[in-house]
């Protein structure tokens, strides 16, 4: 992927940025994984301690896309560990962005995969298959819609309706 700067995109885009058609998600995400810098089309989620869904989707083609995770900010277990993260990378998904904790942060760091995660914790999450898929969601003070476009560096995160030119 060529470099994207989202400070350079907020400053060439102020039309979208007054439009809402570009938006700035709160700066609440810590980084994770070897790639600092990452975007595709968002594939969204909304689950709350049970990351079964999460496995699901991990585990399809990701064809460069990114699961954003609405995990109701819970932080009292994590949603995506290192076997997650793993088969992320192995199936082409550019990155995640988890409303939520994850876990194994030394084997997510070893990943080639861009994560952002409110913080770590060691416990697992439920397995009950709830939640739900390609589904608005609200995280970091932004609705977020399936199919939008997401850019992260170590600036932020941008959620644009369209893709942008780089």
């Amino acid at each position: 992927m060529a470099a994207f700067a989202t400070a350079e995109a907020c400053d060439s885009n102020t039309a979208l940025l007054a439009s809402g058609e570009l938006r700035a998600l709160e700066p609440i995400f810590k980084i994770y994984g070897q790639r600092r810098s990452f975007s595709g089309p968002i594939v969204t989620l909304k689950v709350f301690e049970d990351n079964v869904l999460v496995r699901q989707l991990l585990e399809t083609r990701g064809e460069g896309r990114v699961l954003v995770i609405d995990g109701g900010g819970s932080k009292r277990c994590a949603l995506v560990g290192g076997n997650l993260a793993q088969s992320a990378q192995n199936m082409g998904w550019s990155g995640i962005v988890v409303n939520g904790c994850i876990r194994d942060v030394d084997e997510i760091n070893a990943c080639d995969i861009g994560i952002r995660a409110l913080g770590s914790n060691p416990l697992k999450s439920n397995k009950k298959a709830i939640g739900e898929k390609h589904v608005p969601i609200s995280i970091a003070g932004t609705l977020i819609r399936d199919g939008e476009w997401l850019y992260a560096d170590s600036d932020g995160i941008l959620i644009s309706k369209m893709e942008l030119s780089i």
